[in-house]
């Protein structure tokens, strides 16, 4: 009798083949479209999100209404990928204010669209590729680039970008391939590379404050909280750094997998997902262990707080299900979805948003019982809609 941790190990390795080779083989010769795992962005009554077909997309967060569409107006198709989440920089809650949405293509691009009709502001080429979403900070964006096995410092870089005009204001280069989204806390940005080290460089001028090497690539986004940056790395630990020194603070080394997604902090506990399946609940002040949910599947993506729930995205071999755990570890509900999830979830209200693979972008309410509630759901590929009898998720 195959043993199932077995499956479960076959399916990370192919998930994590199958992600290496799309960003891999677009590098090359070998033309193949990426399907980007881009995250929502909520802001007052809108949800900016890529699309796996390499679209901007700007959504009734409510009822899923469209407001926009936009594909990446790179000619390439396997240059047509967005893996971040957009970033807002304006006040889209004034009437007729003009917001500038911003969004990392894998063709290299930093794009600027306009949140009241999608019409780009501006376009800024960088080098190399941008597989994690932008950050705002001030009057700048700050976003970094790098491919898979590349060496070249000129394709790695963390850009700091005016967003005026859309000019390079600085750039960082000494670290390798930066493949997540920047944290910045206190005029400090903080970013991983799969060089194995993350590095912490003064927003203002670029210049380093520290690095520390780490025993694997750092393919996650980090967290920041109470003077600790928190992240896990490809060496399947989980590490808690001093935000001013780099100082190590303690090392969590029990998961056996992969850390994909950056942590999520709340209260004094972390929540560290883990492509091993299991979602780890620490005390941030000393990385001891609150608890473990094992949820048979891979967390990919970096659960969300909603109604005092923790939502947490599980893959499972194409039926993804999105879990609801109590802060004890325990779940209360879960909704299976029918197709895979490889992204963050971003909560507003008692909405969950996410993507999944079969090209569609869904919402879910959690009812004041803890039980989830398809609200809304949106086909992004027009080719292969929903057929008209489709049975909601939950």
């Amino acid at each position: 009798m195959a043993n199932a941790n077995t499956g479960r190990g076959c399916k990370l390795v192919l998930f994590i083949l199958a992600s290496a080779a799309v960003l891999v083989l677009v590098g090359c010769d070998v033309v193949r479209r990426p399907e980007g795992w881009s995250a929502g962005t909520v802001s007052d009554d809108t949800l900016f999100i890529g699309t796996m077909q390499g679209e901007v997309m700007a959504l009734g967060k409510d009822d899923g209404s469209i407001f926009w569409r936009f594909e990446l107006p790179t000619q390439e198709d396997a240059d047509k990928g967005i893996y971040g989440s957009p970033a807002v920089f304006g006040d889209i809650t004034v009437p007729g204010a003009d917001a500038t949405i911003l969004v990392g293509g894998y063709d290299g691009v930093l794009y600027a669209y306009s949140s009241l009709g999608g019409g780009i502001k501006w376009q800024e080429r960088l080098a190399g590729r941008i597989v994690g979403g932008p950050v705002v900070s001030g009057n700048l964006a700050l976003v970094g680039t790098g491919a898979a096995g590349s060496s070249d410092r000129s394709e790695n870089v963390l850009y700091a970008v005016d967003l005026t005009e859309g000019d390079p204001v600085w750039e960082y280069n000494r670290a390798g391939p930066i493949w997540s989204s920047p944290t910045v806390s206190n005029g400090v940005v903080y970013f991983g590379s799969l060089d194995h080290y993350v590095y912490a460089v003064n927003v203002d001028d670029g210049s380093e404050k520290w690095k520390y090497r780490t025993g694997g690539a750092v393919a996650s986004g980090v967290a920041v909280y109470d003077g600790l940056v928190i992240f896990g790395g490809f060496d399947s630990n989980l590490y808690a750094l001093d935000s001013e020194t780099g100082i190590l603070k303690w090392k969590f080394p029990d998961a056996t997998r992969w850390y994909w997604a950056a942590p999520l902090v709340q209260d004094g506990v972390v929540y560290a997902p883990s492509l091993d399946g299991a979602l780890y609940a620490l005390e941030a002040d000393t990385g001891d262990l609150i608890w473990k949910y094992f949820s048979e599947g891979q967390l990919i993506g970096t659960p969300a707080i909603i109604n005092d729930l923790i939502a947490v995205p599980v893959a499972d071999g194409g039926d993804s299900k999105i879990a609801l755990l109590e802060k004890n570890g325990t779940q209360q509900a879960a909704c299976r979805i029918g197709a895979d999830i490889r992204t963050s979830l971003e909560a507003s209200g008692d909405l969950i948003y996410f993507a999944a693979t079969d090209h569609s972008i869904m919402a879910l309410r959690i009812k004041p019982n803890g039980n989830p509630d398809e609200e809304w759901i949106v086909k992004t590929n027009e080719d292969d809609p929903h057929p008209r009898d489709r049975a909601k998720a939950c």
